[in-house]
């Protein structure tokens, strides 16, 4: 007897160690299939976004975790998503494929989306009775993710050919190659004039372009991507030694599109859009000139300006004290002093051209006429591609305290009549300065870099400039092609021109000017030139001196813009505390 019950303790224990072991393991299972369901919840939102990028304005304010997102609201009929349920026995999203047994919810933080593009969401998967939970940035993948990037290598056909469309191609599709039978050119082709990386050029990032490469020597210390359908992916110009890829030779992958316009910028200067722009930024007309200062204050010179934030009735138009008061009395924007206010922190700018309709709440209070003319303190002397203006209080422009073109510079050869570089009546922004803070601007004709850009804080501070034309670096001239500034530039942003280029204004002219040291992004729509030489050196203009902003791996400035197709990567990733039990129920 003494034998059979110590015979049944043992197979009684084998089965408690059996049932047990099996127990264990079916806990380590669902423990680690609810991490997996938390991950799936991440793919399951960033899909949504992508596909329409107004989803991120969906969200439950009832989670604490969306207590800093009030204008989150949840979406309903066809767009209702159990995944944003936070209170015990409501449903859960089922993750495809897992027969039900797998299931997520998440919670969405969009407070820095505004001024970052980055998106927190913390999902927490469910597994049986076991629950995980991570928390994911998610951000934009954009312009600002490359040092350098152009849809076509060929110089702005604006600046080299009359504008002609036939330069609007990529090289397999442009002269050199085509050089006979082009319709419309029975000498040959149109100039398209495809620009090199040079011999002293060092580039610091990631480059793409969505065109072929002609290189000269260069190096590259980042990934280099390219669009291009040529074998090999990049060209190398005559006379020139192989370029040196530091981080592996260019890989072929997608093109990345380009907006048409930065149109959908001004938008963000709309005040009565209040679940799409619940921070409207500022809006400025005609020429306008803004004097970074260290201090985290601008000072903001714009004649035209009457009202700084619109609405779809020119009756809800208004003017906030934050983006300095119209008029010309000191200290207002139209004064020959300007007006100097706190930068729009985590916000836009947006300059646009003088409107020609009258119903527009900015239109001039008075005929601005077809030459020449005075508009209270702002004087145009010229016309056609010889347009030049000053701020001044008298009619002599020694009274100036902005003009353009400055004092003994000569016109630069790319004005006409039709795309005057110095336009009386267009939305053209010059800037320059140290920034202490984070803002985007953006104008709907040129950019004018028209000294250095810095920043106060290199950890902190962060600008966005956006040209829809082309973005100037400002490199004035006298008629004995000696520069009127001095050596060197340094630029702190994140530059981009949507339908033309970034370059250096005069850039074949005079002798070397030394070395452009961009630290940021710089994207364009056409390469645009900074200087000319070869495998030995500069001949005019600038060497490159590219760097990559590392942290806009992970944030962007404030509503910047994005490619037409977007996608949302994953910069960071932890795993936290689970946000809720197994019946729903939060912690």
């Amino acid at each position: 007897m003494g034998l059979g019950l110590v015979l049944v303790l043992v197979v009684a224990t084998a089965l408690s160690s059996t049932v047990g072991g099996t127990q264990k393991a079916d806990t380590e299972t669902d423990w680690n299939g609810a991490l997996a369901a938390a991950y799936a919840g991440i793919e399951d939102y960033s899909s949504r976004v992508e596909n329409d990028p107004s989803y991120v304005r969906y969200g439950n304010t009832a989670s604490e975790f969306s207590s800093e997102s009030p204008t989150l609201t949840m979406p309903t009929g066809s767009n209702a998503n159990a995944a944003f349920n936070v209170t015990a026995s409501a449903p859960w999203a089922t993750v495809p494929g897992s027969d039900g047994k797998a299931k997520f919810r998440y919670e969405i933080d969009t407070s820095m989306y505004p001024a970052t593009g980055v998106i927190r969401i913390r999902s927490t998967g469910l597994v049986g009775s076991q629950t995980r939970s991570v928390i994911a940035d998610l951000r934009q993948d954009g312009f600002s993710d490359f040092v350098y990037f152009t849809d076509y290598e060929t110089q702005d056909p604006l600046v080299t050919s009359g504008n002609d469309p036939y330069c609007e191609n990529y090289w397999w599709n442009r002269p050199p190659q085509k050089t006979s039978g082009v319709p419309g050119y029975s000498g040959g082709s149109p100039t398209c004039g495809d620009i090199q990386f040079a011999g002293s050029d060092v580039i610091k990032g990631k480059v793409h372009t969505n065109d072929r490469l002609l290189l000269c020597s260069a190096t590259f210390k980042g990934a280099v991507t390219t669009a291009s359908t040529t074998n090999p992916l990049y060209g190398t110009a005559s006379g020139c030694s192989s370029p040196n890829f530091q981080a592996g030779v260019p890989q072929r992958v997608g093109a990345i599109t380009m907006p048409a316009t930065n149109a959908q910028m001004k938008k963000e200067t709309r005040n009565d859009l209040p679940s799409e722009v619940p921070d409207p930024g500022c809006l400025y007309t005609g020429p306008t000139v803004i004097q970074l200062n260290s201090n985290g204050t601008m000072t903001v010179w714009s004649p035209f300006t009457r009202k700084t934030q619109v609405a779809a009735s020119s009756s809800g138009a208004t003017t906030p004290a934050k983006c300095g008061t119209p008029g010309t009395s000191t200290g207002q924007l139209g004064s020959t002093g300007g007006a100097t206010i706190p930068v729009l922190n985590l916000n836009l700018l947006y300059v646009q051209n003088i409107p020609s309709s009258t119903s527009d709440p900015n239109y001039p209070t008075s005929s601005l006429g077809t030459g020449t003319f005075t508009y209270n303190k702002f004087h145009c002397t010229g016309t056609g591609s010889d347009q030049a203006w000053y701020i001044g209080s008298t009619n002599s422009s020694s009274s100036a305290t902005q003009r353009f073109p400055m004092a003994n510079e000569v016109m630069p050869s790319s004005s006409t009549s039709s795309t005057p570089a110095y336009g009386c009546r267009n939305g053209d922004l010059y800037i320059s300065g140290t920034l202490h803070g984070r803002m985007t601007t953006a104008a709907e004709n040129f950019v004018y870099l028209t000294g250095d850009l810095s920043y106060a804080d290199t950890q902190e501070d962060m600008l966005g400039v956006v040209g829809n034309n082309a973005i100037w670096v400002w490199n004035p001239m006298n008629s004995s092609d000696n520069a009127l500034l001095g050596t060197n530039r340094t630029i702190y942003a994140s530059l981009l021109s949507v339908a033309h280029t970034i370059q250096v204004q005069n850039y074949r002219s005079g002798s070397p000017r030394g070395t452009l040291k961009i630290v940021g992004s710089m994207a364009q729509k056409f390469r645009g030139p900074v200087g000319t030489g070869s495998a030995y050196g500069v001949a005019t203009g600038y060497a490159k001196d590219y760097n990559y902003d590392e942290r806009l791996t992970y944030s962007a400035p404030p509503k910047y813009l994005t490619p037409t197709s977007t996608t949302y990567g994953t910069t960071q990733i932890a795993g936290v505390p689970s946000a809720f039990d197994a019946d729903g129920a939060p912690r």
